[in-house]
């Protein structure tokens, strides 16, 4: 095969990419290491669905296995399996902090890229009427400990509120990428190639060449006159590894996370929280990220702490439930490597820093929890934590000293081939090319060089449409 443009990855940014390029007039090929699904075979099963959509199964996580690091492995990646949040980031914190890092980008370039994929994706605020009951709690809390919560926004149209999203929308409901962006690339032209293991990027003389892959047994080739990886935060640091890419070691550095632990409030009242959309509500500060949400209740229950009998009664609470995440953007410490086998080992702690933001959030989502009714809030800890009045809460410090006295983790990690300018300080320069090659490009969120400090989806998306001017220009300078 011979196309002008070989793209690794469907996800978020993988789609919009080959949607643009094709768009332009290019012939494009996708590759994608997971299976394509079917939305009308995805089963309400959540053990039955992290094993086909979810990379490692859903069990993947740092080496020190103190974070667990969520994402998709399928056609549509991330998008399939997320809960289809859409958060426009602070700009004015944000990219300050890239230029500052010397990956500057073209604000009113970017936030077209935004508007015209929130008209798309038919982008609005999450409708009460399909929200789970906690939302009302959570926005009650909100309200009497008198700090601002508000709707998310959701990339869905006419939701049924079948609570799960986070297994794929049978009901093709959530605007995934599966749903959008690649049936209309593929009505384009764009080739998705799916079940692609090993992918890896063929060079020659500062150029790459295409893309080899395996197929179901079978070696796959692609000529291409450009090469994108779109295979997110971990997965493009290995490709780049695999291929004998390490742009002087730096290569998979400088990996960052929004993530954190959940917190649950028990109160006297039925809520049933799995009834209708998970993630609802968001409540923010510049130290830490709050979003509520719910599960079914196997994930719930990983998180929700104690041991045999303990963790047994608080089970049988279940319907009496408000549950909600706090997240901090972590520092860019991170660093992704390869094994002896060729597989993507993620190196990931959090700092002293990290952890005391996480701390502080813990704290306020605790209150808001307690302002709005709950009788008793747990922490997701392997210790025993529960609180029972707003005044045990200054034993927070205390409880929680280290990352793995806390439950932890992330669907949202970014960095490892960092923007910048100066080639001795990044993988790829502003036009998301990677130094020392002309026609190899990184358009994901692998080289967001700071912490976003929101949902990866929608900046994940935006990007990708805004390097796709550069990848397009036949000299990289579109």
């Amino acid at each position: 095969m011979k196309v002008d443009a070989a793209v690794i990855g469907s996800g978020a940014s993988g789609s919009v990419m080959a949607y643009e390029l094709a768009r332009r007039g290019h012939s494009v090929a996708v590759v994608e290491q997971g299976r394509r699904e079917d939305p009308q075979t995805f089963e309400h099963d959540e053990l039955s669905m992290f094993a086909r959509t979810y990379k490692q199964s859903g069990l993947q996580s740092s080496e020190d296995r103190n974070l667990a690091v969520i994402q998709g492995a399928t056609v549509g990646g991330s998008t399939v399996i997320n809960n289809a949040i859409w958060i426009r980031p602070e700009l004015d914190r944000v990219l300050p902090s890239w230029k500052a890092a010397g990956a500057p980008v073209d604000r009113a370039s970017l936030e077209a890229a935004y508007f015209e994929l929130e008209g798309a994706l038919r982008v609005s605020p999450v409708p009460m009427k399909v929200a789970n009951r906690g939302t009302e709690v959570f926005l009650r809390g909100c309200t009497n400990l008198g700090v601002k919560g508000e709707l998310l926004k959701n990339n869905r149209h006419e939701c049924i509120g079948c609570g799960w999203c986070n297994y794929g929308c049978r009901y093709n409901r959530k605007t995934s990428m599966l749903v959008t962006y690649i049936p209309w690339a593929e009505a384009r032209g764009v080739e998705f190639l799916d079940r692609c293991d090993d992918a890896n990027v063929l060079t020659r003389d500062g150029r790459a060449t295409g893309v080899e892959a395996t197929r179901d047994g079978q070696r796959v080739s692609i000529e291409a006159d450009r090469v994108v990886l779109c295979a997110g935060a971990v997965g493009s640091s290995a490709v780049l590894l695999r291929s004998g890419i390490d742009v002087d070691g730096r290569v998979g550095r400088g990996l960052h996370v929004l993530g954190g632990a959940f917190v649950t409030g028990e109160t006297h009242e039925v809520i049933d929280g799995y009834d209708g959309i998970g993630l609802t509500c968001i409540s923010r500060t510049d130290d830490y990220v709050i979003e509520s949400y719910f599960a079914p209740p196997v994930a719930f229950s990983l998180r929700l702490g104690g041991f045999f009998m303990s963790h047994f009664d608080r089970a049988s609470r279940y319907r009496h439930f408000v549950d909600a995440g706090v997240m901090v953007g972590t520092e860019p410490t991170g660093r992704v490597r390869l094994d002896r086998k060729g597989n993507a080992r993620i190196d990931m702690k959090l700092s002293k820093r990290d952890l005391a933001r996480l701390r502080r959030g813990i704290d306020r989502l605790a209150r808001i929890f307690f302002a709005a009714g709950a009788v008793k809030v747990y922490p997701a800890s392997f210790k025993f934590i529960e609180f029972v009045h707003p005044e045990q809460l200054g034993e927070i410090e205390s409880m929680i000293r280290h990352p793995d006295d806390i439950t932890l983790g992330s669907a949202h990690p970014q960095g490892g081939n960092l923007m910048s300018e100066d080639p001795a300080r990044g993988v790829v320069d502003p036009r998301f090319r990677v130094h020392g090659y002309e026609n190899l490009f990184v358009a994901d969120p692998s080289v967001w060089p700071r912490n976003i400090w929101a949902n990866c989806q929608a900046t994940a998306m935006a990007m990708s449409h805004y390097a796709a001017g550069f990848v397009a220009a036949e000299d990289g300078d579109g």
